[in-house]
């Protein structure tokens, strides 16, 4: 028996960041017990799983480390381009991944494919306990590293050497550890679907920016596209009620006649929009991993790819040192803060540079535009940062 073995770790959160986690730490020998709040995964609703998830080239490259992106690619459309414009702005910026020495940026991958894929590998890691309980309750009469666990009006006591919180932007787990934490509406609701066109995408991805919101088409297939267009939070029950058609009128309004006309709508969900970032993303035997260690808006697709690079640098962190001092655990919460918060800012500012109205912001866009299309070396940094790297 190895020494990693002997370290154990609860990792609260079954998700895509909860799941690859627990595969990679499991995958370097250690115990890992994640908890599910869902007694079983039902294969068939995970297939039928519409929704769309953007995966960066780095992100790829750590699914092909946990063994599962083979299984990923037949349902992968690559991202070979990326088209950038603005509304009433004849400066458009594409960025081709052929350009950087590369075939893809990314890919996008159903989401229900890739909770199938980590969870298919999970089952078959002996190191790997799943267990299903509706709460985790960090004792404080209890020695360090215990918590209980809730399931059906049952309660039992566990000890772990640590805990990784990987359950959403509202994780429990970092308020019981008391993180300070930086929470901003924005006042802003994503409406996701996907939307098949007359015309076939040539797997470029558009980023559009109007004076009604951005608007974000990612390719899928070769005549679909994800969509995810943000709208002001007022307007969600307008949007609740829209006919496809309307949905479909306000994509083409966006996004013009590049792409023909829509001819197919999916069903659609609506997410309300808000940043979050924590002080910290190590307290005591706490990590935070994923959504439960960022928020982020949707329009530059970074938020599961953030998520991602938790997973590969906490996986990193105890296979490089499976007890690491407060020395090693300094320097991963740097190194973390500062992705977080350069990944966060340049969203954030996305978004507030584009929702300025008026003819100077209008022309100072256009101008920032020209130059992304014209200074290769900025055209680089931001295929770069989109890549993951």
């Amino acid at each position: 028996m190895n020494d990693h073995s002997k370290v154990s770790f609860c990792v609260s959160g079954a998700g895509p960041i909860g799941l690859a986690l627990a595969l990679g730490l499991g995958q370097a020998g250690f115990k890992v017990t994640l908890l599910d709040q869902k007694e079983r995964i039902d294969p068939k609703i995970l297939l039928d799983d519409r929704r769309m998830l953007a995966l960066s080239h780095r992100t790829v490259t750590f699914f092909k480390r946990l063994g599962v992106w083979d299984q990923l690619s037949m349902h992968a459309t690559p991202i070979d381009a990326v088209h950038v414009s603005q509304k009433h702005c004849k400066v458009e910026v594409l960025m081709k991944a052929k350009s950087h020495d590369i075939d893809h940026f990314g890919f996008l991958v159903p989401q229900g494919r890739i909770i199938l894929a980590l969870y298919e590998h999970v089952m078959q890691m002996a190191e790997i306990t799943v267990t299903f309980a509706t709460s985790i309750v960090p004792s404080s009469g209890l020695a360090d590293g215990d918590v209980i666990l809730k399931h059906q009006g049952q309660t039992r006591t566990e000890h772990f050497d640590w805990l990784i919180a990987a359950e959403g932007v509202n994780s429990v787990l970092r308020q019981h550890f008391g993180i300070e934490t930086f929470i901003r509406d924005y006042d802003q609701m994503a409406i996701i679907a996907r939307a098949k066109f007359e015309k076939k995408h040539q797997n470029i991805a558009y980023e559009r920016f109007t004076q009604d919101g951005p608007l974000a088409l990612l390719p899928v297939n070769e005549q679909e596209m994800a969509v995810v267009l943000i709208t002001d939070r007022k307007e969600r029950d307008r949007w609740q009620r829209a006919s496809d058609l309307t949905y479909a009128a306000e994509v083409l309004s966006r996004i013009g006649a590049r792409l023909g006309d829509i001819t197919e709508v999916s069903e659609r969900q609506i997410w309300p929009l808000t940043l979050m970032v924590p002080k910290k993303v190590v307290e005591g035997r706490l990590l935070l991993a994923g959504n439960s260690a960022h928020g982020l808006h949707p329009i530059a697709g970074q938020g599961l790819n953030l998520g991602i690079r938790d997973c590969e640098a906490i996986v990193d962190l105890f296979t490089q040192n499976h007890h690491p001092n407060a020395h090693d655990l300094a320097a991963f919460n740097a190194v973390r803060h500062k992705d977080i918060i350069k990944t966060v800012g340049a969203t954030d500012f996305l978004v507030n540079a584009f929702g300025i109205e008026g003819h100077a912001a209008q022309t100072a866009r256009s101008l920032g535009l020209l130059g992304v299309k014209f200074l290769p070396f900025v055209k680089k940094k931001i295929a770069t940062v989109g890549m993951g790297y």
